[in-house]
């Protein structure tokens, strides 16, 4: 008898068999027929259900093999209803399923997307004490996988860790793939050792360490989970192979440890980086920001951290010191953010750079300090540090809400000169301004606002509905950073 699934073959044989043999037709030759439908391409269930009813109108019942082999075709093309028939049609027989059978039922249901139920009846089997093969468990494990089910995957895979089954390094490399594609972790619940997102399996496994994309997706899961051990893991494994680290993987580890509340190992981060010539700007400090921006008091915390390191004799970057400044201003503490600048030249050798200033004239802005965001400015100046477009939109705004606003209508006349570009917010508080005190420059303003494609409706008709006239256009002249401002 040819092997299962040699549909063709099967089917030419037991023909001969009836026409030139005059064989009766009998539950055998119907076994071999329905079980020859386990072939992939021209097996089929409709052909397994045609060939169940044309036995039972030769006047045949099926016994129990005939019902397992018609279970085994179904596994390989599922059909629940008629498995359910053929089921219930063993159970009012009295027929004992076989552990193959159980085998095949539950592949059918994999196949079919069934995974509850699948993994109700591989608990049942386990519960009963039924072996089940390693090639059910394993496609178990990838049909749970693909379909995102990692929870479900990993239990599979801790059951057979614990029941000392040998796992192939393929399967591990399957599931750990898949799980931090999904950036699925598990660092919430007690650590496992055979949790695929901790990259090292059971010993025994032998599992060559992962390839590079997959370590990238495995630390983005860690920054995501705060998973600090996952994420160092990570970093062995990179640095091991020779990994040129750049920003990317210094940002997942600093956001694993804010994920974390690790502040202190996040900052220290930022000297890492720093050490490695891989100097943080303000991208690299968002995670940080985040954190202390939702912690009162943690800008003070943050800063003496920074003073540890300095104090250590690690690198602190300037980027460390900006952020805290931040915080300070985001938590309305101007003072505190200008008293951590006095130290800056003792904490970052770099010295402040142009986003220090940005940030404490934001500051300045809100506190309405324009003395200070002058000495800001001249401060700049004589430490020659270049100012960029943000610089003059703040300072221009620290100008603009005094009585005598020239100051910042001569910023505005060199960010223009420079080619630079107010933002929308300042070009509609430069047209205000301007209307309220009646200076025509108002409509100088909004002309420049029409050229660069910003004047939007609502300005032009708030100027038109709001426009006093009759003042005097003061005269435009040029005004530097070290102005008489």
């Amino acid at each position: 008898m040819p092997l299962p699934g040699h549909f063709a073959d099967t089917k030419k044989l037991v023909e001969f068999l009836v026409v030139e043999r005059n064989e009766r037709p009998n539950a055998k030759l119907f076994s071999a027929l329905i079980l020859a439908n386990v072939d992939p391409v021209e097996g089929s269930a409709a052909d397994v259900g045609a060939l169940l009813s044309e036995l039972r109108a030769e006047g045949l019942e099926p016994d129990a093999g005939v019902c397992h082999d018609a279970l085994k075709a179904l596994a390989v093309h599922p059909d629940y209803i008629l498995r359910s028939e053929i089921l219930d049609f063993m159970r009012q027989r009295w027929f004992t399923l076989s552990s193959a059978g159980h085998h095949d039922v539950m592949a059918g249901l994999l196949r079919e997307h069934q995974y509850e139920m699948a993994l109700d009846r591989l608990d049942q089997m386990l519960q009963e004490g039924r072996p089940t093969q390693a090639w059910l468990l394993d496609m178990a494990v990838y049909l749970l996988a693909e379909a995102e089910e990692i929870d479900e995957a990993l239990r599979i895979m801790q059951q057979r860790n614990a029941s000392g089954t040998a796992i192939s390094a393929s399967l591990w490399y399957h599931l750990l793939d898949k799980a931090s594609s999904v950036f699925h972790s598990r660092a919430n619940e007690p650590a496992v050792p055979s949790n695929p997102l901790h990259l090292a399996p059971p010993r025994r496994t032998l599992l060559p360490e992962p390839p590079t994309g997959i370590c990238l997706n495995v630390l983005t899961t860690a920054s995501r989970a705060g998973d600090a051990q996952l994420a160092t893991d990570v970093f062995r494994v990179l640095g091991n192979r020779g990994t040129v680290f750049d920003h990317t993987h210094y940002e997942a580890l600093i956001e694993t440890y804010i994920a974390a509340s690790d502040l202190k190992t996040a900052l220290s981060v930022l000297s890492i980086m720093a050490a490695a010539n891989v100097v943080p700007d303000e991208g690299s400090t968002r995670p940080i920001f985040r954190y202390l921006r939702e912690l009162p008091g943690g800008a003070s915390e943050a800063f003496e951290i920074l003073k540890a390191l300095r104090e250590s004799e690690r690198i602190v970057p300037t980027a460390a010191l900006n952020v805290v400044l931040e915080a300070c201003i985001h938590h309305g503490e101007l003072a505190e953010a200008i008293e951590a600048y006095k130290t800056l030249h003792l904490l970052c050798a770099q010295g402040p750079d142009t986003g220090t200033f940005n940030i404490l004239l934001k500051g300045c802005n809100a506190a309405g300090r324009k003395d200070l965001a002058m000495f800001l400015a001249a401060e700049m100046n004589a430490l020659s540090v270049k100012p960029d477009t943000l610089t003059y939109d703040r300072l221009l705004l620290a100008c603009l809400k005094e009585e005598d606003y020239e100051d910042a209508m001569r910023y505005y006349d060199e960010m223009r000169a420079q080619g630079w570009v107010p933002r929308q917010g300042t070009f509609n508080a430069v047209v205000k301004r301007c209307a309220e005190a009646g200076d025509m420059r108002a409509w100088e303003v909004l002309g420049d606002m029409r050229d660069l494609g910003m004047a939007g409706e609502r300005i032009q008709s708030w100027l038109e509905a709001n426009w006093k006239g009759g003042g005097l256009m003061r005269r435009r002249g040029s005004w530097g950073m070290g102005g008489s401002g």
